[in-house]
């Protein structure tokens, strides 16, 4: 390794071992290192321009290496990193961290964490719930004078998310009591609900900033199509191909409904495919099923290489944490875990209802699970999160571009329809519907972050094109608000992989498996950065 090399490595070093301290819930969570487990570390202001100061001299630094002396996979953390640091110096500049009240999110995700951790390690996860618990007054209390202009959006993601909070607490409670009670125990959850009140009311009383404070412009977000999601293409570029999209998606979609009969959409077709589905086996061991089922299946038509020495649990959610966690979740291993060991937790509601018909419309919720599967866990997020984290090179496992990950889950719904995987009759309807969803947030998401649609224009976006209720558009667009670049991602990451299918699959004549364990040896980076850097 040349001098720049080593200079390069060391860098990159120094950096991620200074995020690792500095950000304990991200070394817990992401990286899976004990050293952070039961702190939650500080977001105050010093903590803030501590942060921005390692930013930029870790930028100045790496202005001064020569990429010319770097390997090729050098060349991918040099891209990942630079794209990361500029994103948070971007959003430090804007003052992201006076506008965002983040700090109850911040919390309740680490407790989260820890009560899910507590499934199999009860006395672990109730000794770091504790100290968490413990510090969340004062973490809390000196994070809330940051916030001094509250974006309008976020404002009321935080009130919703205190409000659920206080169930997650709960959870909190039940599981202490459970698994190890001890006599503080009360005081410690009581002290935490306190703080989250404390801090609502603190932040409420500061003047809100502008409406449509969230969109970081159109400069910001040409930047990040090019550094983050490794795409060539102006705003415009990016707008006309969402808008062919939508068009040639909908074409594809109205004559897959055509063969249910004259005049039904999609809608129709979806539901009543659910009210004619009646499970005849508890809905855990279906999921537990599928699972085994369509991973056999993509097995078999050898489309990609399975990860060694992992294990996917299938697992139902505890009761204490059924108010928190949607239908299913996957929960993926951190980075640096030895045990590779993922979760994908079934949240089965109907075993709460008494009556034969509550029991059966919960159920029915799950209706698509198959789709779900391979989207989670095999070959989905499961798979590419494991395959990801053996990387040889060990702070490529912390860079996780969202333009790959959802790209590759979406091209595996692709894959499970082609390969006939699941052979259901309404599954292409339901893959396309989705699609076409995904396509309609790219123009969402441009026209939020640029300024051209209100929240408010966003959600009719979606209830006019979709179709969806104006709760369900609410919750999306609430979303996207705090993600500029990353709602885009799905469908253009998923395009990326058919670019790429056509130039190495139907261009050179690799085989599927060649061509799906190419794109997953490189981490999870920028498909066009992998083109680049990845090919002879």
């Amino acid at each position: 390794m040349n001098r720049t090399a080593k200079q390069f490595e060391g860098l990159l070093t120094r950096f991620f071992e200074t995020l690792l301290h500095d950000n304990p819930t991200f070394s817990t969570i992401t990286a899976g290192l004990r050293d952070g487990e039961g702190k939650l570390g500080r977001l105050t202001l010093d903590y803030q321009e501590k942060r921005e100061r390692e930013r930029q001299s870790t930028l100045r630094a790496l202005e001064g290496i020569s990429p010319r002396e770097l390997s090729s996979e050098q060349q991918l953390d040099r891209l990942a990193l630079r794209s990361l640091l500029l994103k948070e110096c971007e959003d430090y500049t804007r003052g992201r961290h006076t506008l965002e009240p983040i700090a109850p999110d911040q919390l309740l995700n680490i407790l989260l964490h820890e009560l899910q951790r507590g499934d199999d390690e009860p006395r672990r996860a109730a000794r770091n719930l504790r100290s968490l618990l413990r510090q969340a007054p004062d973490f809390l209390d000196e994070a809330a004078p940051v916030v001094r202009r509250p974006e309008p959006v976020w404002l009321r993601v935080m009130e919703q998310t205190v409000a659920g909070g206080m169930a997650l607490l709960e959870g909190v409670r039940q599981f202490l009591r459970n698994a190890d009670p001890e006599p503080g125990d009360e005081a410690l959850i009581c002290a935490t609900g306190s703080a989250m009140q404390r801090y609502r009311a603190q932040v409420k009383r500061r003047r809100p900033a502008p409406a449509g404070s969230f969109a970081i412009g159109a400069a910001a977000l040409q930047r990040r199509v090019r550094d983050e999601l490794g795409l060539d293409c102006t705003l415009g570029q990016v707008e006309a191909l969402a808008l062919g999209e939508t068009e040639r998606l909908g074409g594809l979609l109205q004559a897959a409904c055509a063969r249910f009969g004259r005049n039904r959409s999609a809608d129709q077709i979806i539901a009543q495919a659910r009210a004619n589905w009646r499970p005849a086996e508890p809905l855990l061991e279906i999921y537990q099923k599928e699972t085994r089922r369509i991973a056999a299946g993509f097995r078999a038509a050898r489309a990609v290489s399975f990860p060694q020495g992992d294990v996917l649990q299938v697992k139902p959610v505890p009761e204490f944490l059924r108010a928190v966690i949607p239908t299913a979740a996957y929960q993926a291993p951190p980075a640096f875990m030895k045990a590779q060991r993922g979760v994908f937790w079934v949240n089965d509601l109907s075993l709460t209802k008494q009556s034969a018909t509550e029991k059966l419309a919960e159920q029915q919720q799950h209706f698509g699970l198959p789709l779900t599967c391979a989207h989670e866990a095999y070959p989905g997020h499961h798979l590419q999160f494991v395959t990801a984290n053996q990387h040889p090179r060990q702070w490529r496992r912390l860079f996780a571009h969202a333009v790959f990950y959802e790209g590759w889950t979406l091209w595996c719904e692709q894959m499970m329809v082609d390969l006939r995987i699941d052979r259901s009759p309404w599954l292409p309807v339901q893959q396309l519907h989705d699609a076409l969803w995904r396509c309609h947030r790219i123009l969402v998401d441009l026209r939020l972050q640029t300024g051209r649609y209100s929240h408010q224009q966003a959600v009719g976006h979606l209830q006019r094109h979709l179709g969806f209720t104006r709760a369900r558009a609410t919750a999306d667009v609430n979303w996207y608000t705090a993600q500029p670049a990353v709602p885009m991602c799905y469908w253009l990451g998923r395009l990326e992989n058919e670019r790429l299918r056509q130039r190495l699959m139907v261009g050179r004549g690799w085989p599927l498996k060649k061509f799906n364990d190419w794109l997953l040896s490189f981490g999870t980076i920028p498909q066009g950065w992998i083109e680049k850097y990845g090919l002879d």
